[in-house]
């Protein structure tokens, strides 16, 4: 058997411990214990722990010290850590520092089936490392008498959220089980997966792999080349669904220079079985990992995941994102993502494309044309919505760089559903729409003085006995009509010379035309405000 969050309750240091939250999450496998006091949640939503990797099934020690005060803050660390694949949380001080644990990250840690477990309240003679060493101490003593490997790393990633279960997460549950390194290649020996154990030595083993020459043979093990007081071993695997792939174990300070045989097997059987269950084919390994290299910016696994397999990233300029509301919409995404990346190659000469997190990204190197491009998109729209599936298009144009197109994804994610109040019934937006919106959000954030100097300008209109359809007709105007008198009309089902008169009678109290720029930036901002706080 394996350690469980439960089991960790019956140590001494944590027997006097409240489980405050996320009981459901008490039979997740605990592998390690760590220490965290992030001193800003962005640290540890982009950089600790990336979107869609694991990071490791452990249980944290923290006690918010530097976001005392901040419970939206608190609640963004623990959905990132249980999204990361983290099992709970054990918070210390309670009572000294921490004032108390709000209800909020009680009902999270519930939602989340994240363990949230509170060490005695006021009690300032705590220590980390009493319930470090604990903890260590029993999974060490566990892993003594558990040679099963196999069954131990199954039931890990069985219960991690979907985008979590992987190869790769497979492959670093091995490496931080086994204390050694798993390189995965294809049949010409680049690089599938590499996982580092320490995680320091990526580098020196990427570039290790790609620089020898003379490899072991199939269950040979060796002095590892490019390793000090390292040692090598090869095992070819025969997936059932795809070719052949070679698994390499490096490792050092092992007795006597190599695993028992048995451990090499149950190393062998859960990799295949990894590969097996949760694998497809290598070029759609590949690619996927290639978007999420670009969406992670991480330009060094980007360029060589495309060497590879000779995508020329250099030309990719654009995204188009893809995504739908529906719990359907992903499987539908996946089903056409053929057919609807062929739209994409009609106007372009590189496209990649990969379905993450339930959208689809496409990316592509400069349209031929911005006509052919509207076409293309016309044309997905068009295919999506005879299917019966309710689908937006994002377009992200002149990325320049891996960063360009983090800060893009993240802005559509995190300000998409906002975009579609501001433009209701909108399907296809451009990524400058969303970044409009995600400035006008934090505006309104920042307070009542900031809002109602935004809408200020609008002022000038509020005196006028048709104050209130002249500002529908002007929000209208600006964010769905294109400012087309026409395009107006129709959507507000009025005549044409209704809808000019409004126009006209709205540019004499402004003293300027509404479209008129730059004057009109400061009238788009004010509708958009408006909207976002009705």
């Amino acid at each position: 058997m394996s350690v469980t969050a439960g089991d960790l309750l019956k140590l001494p240091s944590l027997r006097c411990a409240e489980v405050l939250g996320g009981r459901k999450g008490l039979a997740k496998i605990v592998s390690s214990i760590s220490v965290l006091e992030s001193t800003n949640p962005d640290i540890l939503v982009d950089g600790l722990f990336p979107q869609g990797e694991f990071s490791g099934s452990e249980i944290v020690i923290t006690g918010f010290m530097n976001i005392l005060d901040d419970v939206e803050c608190q609640c963004a660390n623990i959905r990132r850590m249980a999204e990361g694949g983290e099992v709970g949380l054990i918070l210390f001080y309670v009572g000294v520092y921490l004032p108390d644990v709000d209800q909020r990250l009680i009902d999270l840690a519930d939602e989340l089936d994240f363990v949230l477990i509170c060490m005695p309240k006021g009690e300032r003679n705590l220590r980390y490392s009493e319930v470090i060493c604990d903890v260590m101490d029993c999974i060490s003593r566990d892993r003594a008498g558990n040679e099963s490997i196999v069954s131990e790393i199954l039931e890990r990633v069985s219960v991690l959220p979907p985008q979590l279960r992987s190869v790769n997460t497979v492959l670093q549950m091995v490496s931080d089980r086994m204390k050694l390194s798993l390189v995965l290649c294809d049949s010409s020996m680049r690089i599938l997966n590499l996982v580092a154990w320490p995680r320091s030595l990526e580098n020196v083993l990427k570039n290790g792999m790609q620089e020898c020459r003379t490899f072991p043979g199939d269950q040979e093990f060796q002095r590892c080349p490019f390793l000090d007081d390292g040692y090598m071993g090869r095992v070819t695997l025969h997936p059932g669904h795809c070719e052949t792939v070679e698994l390499f174990l490096i490792y050092q300070d092992v007795p006597g220079g190599y695993f028992p045989r048995r451990v090499v097997e149950q190393i062998t059987d859960v990799v295949c079985l990894g590969v097996n269950i949760w694998g497809q084919q290598h070029s759609e390994v590949a690619v996927h990992e290639l978007v999420h290299a670009i969406i992670q910016d991480e330009p060094m696994k980007m360029r060589r995941l495309a060497e590879i397999f000779r995508i020329d990233v250099e030309a990719i300029h654009e995204m188009w994102i893809v995504c739908g509301e529906r719990e359907s919409t992903e499987q539908y995404l996946k089903k056409e993502m053929g057919s609807l990346r062929a739209f994409a190659e009609s106007c372009a000469d590189t496209v990649v494309a990969d379905v993450y997190e339930g959208k689809l990204l496409l990316f592509l190197s400069n349209p031929y044309s911005q006509k052919e491009a509207e076409e293309q998109i016309a044309g997905i729209l068009g295919q999506v919505s005879m299917a019966g599936e309710a689908i937006t298009l994002t377009r992200c144009n002149g990325l320049g760089s891996t960063g360009d197109v983090r800060r893009a994804y993240l802005c559509h994610r995190d300000y998409l559903a906002e975009s579609g109040r501001v433009f209701p019934g909108k399907r296809y937006f451009q990524i400058g729409e969303i970044q409009f919106v995600k400035e006008c959000r934090e505006l309104a954030e920042r307070g009542e003085e900031e809002v109602q100097r935004a809408l200020g300008v609008l002022d000038c209109i509020k005196a006028d006995r048709e104050a209130v359809s002249l500002v529908d007709t002007l929000s209208l105007y600006l964010l769905e009509g294109d400012s087309s008198v026409t395009k107006t009309a129709e959507r507000m089902y009025l005549h044409r010379n209704t809808i000019k008169y409004r126009i006209h009678r709205l540019t004499e109290l402004l003293g300027y035309r509404p479209d008129k720029m730059p004057e009109g930036i400061a009238l788009y901002r004010a509708v958009v405000v408006r909207r976002l706080l009705c």
